[in-house]
């Protein structure tokens, strides 16, 4: 054999790992997305932490920007985050139940799924037919006919409409691949990513939603890595926008595959070491390839299922090709001993390849120590559902979709291909609910104040009526003193309470999403912001450090052209103590409320 290294075969990455690397994901830095400059490493993770650009705020920062002119700064602490804490609040609460959706060329399957203290359980499923015409080479070509049938196999098997569900792609083309992260990688990892998988021939120029999440080192690739996916934008919104119309709540869209590696992760993956498991997954028309080494994920591809001719033995012959140059590109240029192949080919009802002619494989694929062909639904019992019983037919990937908002497993990987625009209005519908929430219960605290006061009023008026005839006359002008002190304080919840009907009636909310956007993309390169602050008005305070004083002036200059910023002043600037580039900064900054840019 000649000393020359083989050609790596296109898209073949050198590791992918089971448990995710503390990367941010994709949506992490949505609001990022077509900014020119980049927050602080210290600022970023607590302000950009989903696709919405608000991102789970702590504690402190909800407190500051819920104390504004509408009232909602009287609340104490504890009373604000005991109030978030529901069922509906801003999220902070693992779900319990969750619906997964898979659709595939000839099947709708749902899996709806409940966690509790003894794991996670079946608690009902369905199947039912793809409407005809609703699904044409991979791609929806009716959305509202798949929508409406969703919803009637829903209603029939009587599964509520409150759920949160994910649903799995339905889309050709799709990518999912590895990227190796240079040493050099710039802090604006998404942007990156993005300009990688604009150079796919695959994926229609401009019209493409992506997502990747981070993951750990591989055995022999040492560097960090990410695993992206990425598909055609205009069908998923299409799709996600009339399922949201019939009533769905769609919180995530995931190739099939990746939810079929987490529902079976534990059973088939877990614990397999001093071998190689490669898994075929073949779904909607797409082979996807795993290699996992050691519980790890060391590569992955997508590829259009089969020849074109659709011959039932050629599909064959081409499958077992395509893991046969798998494996041997992995014994020949990766692995440093040849070891031992378990191949495991799970397919969907509508593929291509013949059952009757399945066993023609072990035939092709003579260099493995083990061979197993199975289908989603006979998949279901390697899912590591309490109630294994009653899962019988039901969908693996459809488990796995449910899985991913019930976080039972270490293997999650968080892509999420529900297109942005689609997040941002669930976003703001949700926290749209919670201020009308919130609001409302401050206006019933306010009636309930101002009902003690005139309770304890009434009362004292009848105490100082009775002693007002058995007092002197300077014990009575102490009672009257007190009485004064509680009618102003009656007058004043009166005047909040004027004052809050008159915010609640007029929608006086700053929209935080779009003048934090604003501010990230008015943000230099050379600028950095240390911290973002409110003083409870339409004020907000600018602090950072910049490379020089041009920059600071030029920070000012784009802040002022904001849409949402009445005005910027400059507070104050500095040199950095014990540094020779760096200027301090404080910026302040009037901000339009809702009613000026509506």
């Amino acid at each position: 054999m000649a000393n020359k290294k083989r050609e790596k075969p296109q898209h073949l990455g050198r590791g992918l790992a089971s448990l995710l690397d503390p990367i941010a994901s994709g949506g992490a830095e949505a609001v990022l997305k077509s900014g020119q400059g980049t927050l602080s490493a210290k600022t970023e993770p607590q302000m950009l932490k989903t696709k919405s650009g608000l991102g789970t705020l702590s504690a402190k920062t909800v407190l500051q920007m819920l104390k504004t002119k509408s009232g909602l700064g009287m609340l104490s602490a504890k009373t604000v985050l005991q109030m978030l804490k529901t069922k509906n609040g801003l999220g902070m609460l693992r779900t319990k139940t969750a619906l997964g959706i898979d659709i595939s060329n000839g099947q709708i399957n749902l899996a709806l799924l409940k966690r509790d203290k003894n794991g996670v359980q079946l608690l009902k499923a369905a199947s039912g037919p793809v409407p005809t015409g609703a699904i044409k080479n991979g791609n929806v070509e009716n959305p509202l006919s798949l929508a409406e049938a969703v919803r009637e196999l829903k209603a029939e098997n009587r599964i509520g409409a409150h759920h949160r569900a994910v649903l799995s792609l339905v889309a050709h083309p799709v990518l999912i691949q590895i990227l190796d992260l240079p040493e050099n990688v710039p802090a604006n990892i998404g942007e990156f990513v993005r300009n990688e998988v604009k150079h796919c021939a695959m994926l229609p120029a401009g019209k493409v939603t992506s997502d990747f999440c981070g993951l750990k080192s591989a055995e022999k690739s040492p560097g960090r890595r990410v695993l992206v996916a990425a598909t055609d934008i205009q069908k998923l919104t299409e799709v996600a926008a009339e399922l949201e119309k019939e009533g769905l709540n769609i919180v995530a869209i995931e190739p099939a595959s990746l939810a079929f590696l987490r529902a079976c992760y534990d059973k088939r993956i877990a614990g397999k070491f001093d071998q190689n498991l490669l898994l075929a997954i073949v779904h909607q028309g797409v082979l996807t390839l795993y290699l996992f080494r050691n519980e790890t994920l060391n590569f992955v591809t997508t590829k259009h299922f089969g020849p074109d001719d659709g011959d039932g033995d050629r599909c064959l012959e081409w499958l077992a090709e395509e893991i046969s140059a798998v494996m041997r590109f992995y014994d020949i240029e990766i692995l440093e001993k040849r070891s031992q192949w378990e191949v495991e080919i799970v397919t969907d009802d509508s593929s291509s390849l013949p059952k009757e002619r399945m066993d023609v494989l072990p035939s092709l694929l003579t260099n493995t120590a083990g061979l197993e062909i199975r289908t989603f639904k006979e998949a279901s019992v390697d899912t590591p559902l309490v109630n294994l019983d009653s899962a019988a037919n039901t969908s693996a990937v459809a488990i796995g979709l449910a899985m991913k908002l019930l976080q039972s497993q270490d293997f999650t990987p968080n892509i999420n291909l529900l297109p942005l625009k689609l997040l941002q209005a669930k976003s703001a519908k949700k926290q749209g609910w919670v201020i009308a929430k919130i609001a409302a219960v401050v206006f019933l605290l306010m009636i309930l104040s101002i009902g003690l006061f005139n309770t304890k009023l009434n009362q004292l008026n009848r105490n100082t009526d009775r002693e007002m005839r058995t007092e002197a006359i300077g014990n009575m002008r102490a009672l009257l003193h007190e009485r004064t002190l509680l009618g102003k304080q009656a007058k004043d919840v009166s005047q909040r309470l004027s004052k809050m009907n008159a915010a609640v009636r007029g929608g006086y909310f700053l929209r935080w999403d779009r003048i934090l956007t604003q501010i990230a993309r008015a943000t230099p390169r050379s600028v950095q912001i240390r911290s973002l602050s409110s003083d409870g008005s339409s004020m907000i305070m600018l602090e950072g450090q910049a490379l020089s004083y041009e920059a600071v002036e030029l920070f000012l200059d784009m802040l002022s052209n904001c849409e949402h910023v009445k005005s910027a002043s400059l507070a104050g600037t500095e040199k950095v103590s014990g540094s020779n580039k760096w200027i301090r900064y404080s910026i302040g900054c009037s901000l339009t409320d809702r009613k000026e840019y509506q």
